[in-house]
C-alpha cells in the first residue's frame, strides 16, 4: 500500500512538469501582447518595447520558461503584470469563496444524485426511472450559465428569497455564507447530479442482479437495507471514481457560475486575468487547478485499495 503509493507521488511529478510546459508554452503563442495593454493608446512603439524589456517579455522561449521554472521551485508564482502583487496573494485572497463554492457543490451533488440514482435502478423500466433519467439528459444538455440566470430569475428576482450575487465570509454567519451559495451551487451542481446519478443507477444495476442480493432478500431484509448498505457498499468503486473524475466539472463550471453571480473567487480572477494577458495571475491559476485535479486522482486511486481490498498493484 505505502509503496504504491509513494509510486503514485512519484509519477504526478512528470504530468505536472508537462502541464506547466503546456500552460506557458500555449501562453507564449497566445495572440496579443501585455506589454501593449499596459502602455495603451498613445504608447509609442518605444515605450511598448520597453515595457516588454522591462518585463522579459523579450527574452527568448527557454530563457523565459527557465527563468519560470526557476521561481517554481522556489514556490514564487511571480508577480501579476497589472497589480504588482504576487500571485500567491492574489490566490490566497480569492481561493475561499471558490473553495466554499465547490464544497457545497459537492455535498449536494452527493445527497441529491446517489439516492436518485439507487432509486432509479431500483425502479428500473418504470415512469419513476424515465422521470430521473429525463432529468439527468437535461442536466447534461443546459449549460450552466443558462441554468444560473433561470435561477436567479425565479428565486432572486421573481420571489426575493435568495440573494442574487456577491458572497458573504463563513467568518460573518454560516447562514448568510450559505445563502450567497444556494443558487450558485445549484446551478453548477446540475451537471455533476445528472453524472453521478446516471453512474450511480449503472452501478446499481449490476450490483442488484448479484447472488448475494438475491440472498438477503430470501432471508427477508428490508429493501432499505439491501439498497443502501449491501449493493450501494459494493457499488462505491465506480461512484467514488466519478465523483473524483468530476472535480474537473466543479473547476471549469466555476469559472462560468462566479461570472454569473458575481462571486469574487478564482474563477473571476481567471476572466479578469485573462481579459487583460496577466500571464503570471492565468499561469498560477491554471497550474494551481491542474495541481488540485492531479492530486484528487491521486487520492481516488489510493482509495480504491481500501474500498477493494482484492485490487493488488
Amino acid at each position: 500500500m505505502l509503496a504504491y503509493a509513494l509510486r503514485r507521488v512519484l509519477s504526478t511529478l512528470p504530468v505536472m512538469a508537462i502541464v506547466a510546459l503546456f500552460v506557458f508554452s500555449l501562453l507564449y503563442i497566445a495572440p496579443g501582447d501585455p506589454a501593449v495593454v499596459i502602455a495603451g493608446d498613445q504608447a509609442s512603439p518605444a515605450d511598448v518595447e520597453r515595457i516588454r524589456a522591462n518585463l522579459g517579455l523579450d527574452q527568448p522561449f527557454l530563457v523565459q520558461f527557465g527563468s519560470w521554472v526557476w521561481r517554481l521551485l522556489h514556490f514564487d508564482l511571480g508577480t501579476s503584470i497589472f497589480t504588482n502583487l504576487p500571485v500567491s496573494a492574489m490566490i490566497a485572497q480569492r481561493i475561499e469563496p471558490t473553495l466554499s463554492l465547490m464544497m457545497v457543490t459537492l455535498v449536494l451533488t452527493i445527497l441529491i444524485a446517489v439516492p436518485l440514482g439507487v432509486i432509479a435502478a431500483w425502479k428500473a423500466g418504470t415512469w419513476i426511472d424515465r422521470v430521473i433519467m429525463a432529468f439527468a439528459v437535461f442536466g447534461f444538455s443546459v449549460p450552466v450559465f443558462v441554468v444560473g440566470y433561470i435561477l436567479a430569475y425565479v428565486f432572486a428576482l421573481k420571489f426575493d428569497l435568495l440573494p442574487v450575487q456577491g458572497y458573504t465570509p463563513l467568518a460573518q454567519g454560516f447562514w448568510p455564507w450559505l445563502q450567497n451559495l444556494i443558487l450558485p451551487a445549484v446551478a453548477l451542481g446540475c451537471v455533476y447530479i445528472a453524472l453521478i446519478a446516471r453512474i450511480t443507477r449503472a452501478a446499481m444495476l449490476e450490483v442488484l442482479q448479484q447472488d448475494y442480493i438475491r440472498t438477503a432478500r430470501a432471508k427477508g431484509l428490508g429493501q432499505g437495507g439491501i439498497l443502501f448498505i449491501h449493493a450501494l457498499k459494493n457499488a462505491a468503486v465506480p461512484i467514488v471514481t466519478v465523483v473524483g473524475i468530476g472535480i474537473a466539472l466543479l473547476i471549469g463550471g466555476a469559472v462560468v457560475t462566479e461570472s454569473v453571480f458575481a462571486i469574487p473567487g478564482l474563477g473571476r480572477l481567471t476572466i479578469d486575468a485573462i481579459l487583460r494577458r496577466d500571464y503570471p495571475v492565468i499561469q498560477g491559476i491554471v497550474l494551481l487547478f491542474s495541481f488540485v485535479y492531479v492530486l484528487v486522482n491521486l487520492l481516488i486511486d489510493v482509495t480504491y485499495t481500501l474500498v477493494d481490498p482484492r485490487i493488488r498493484y
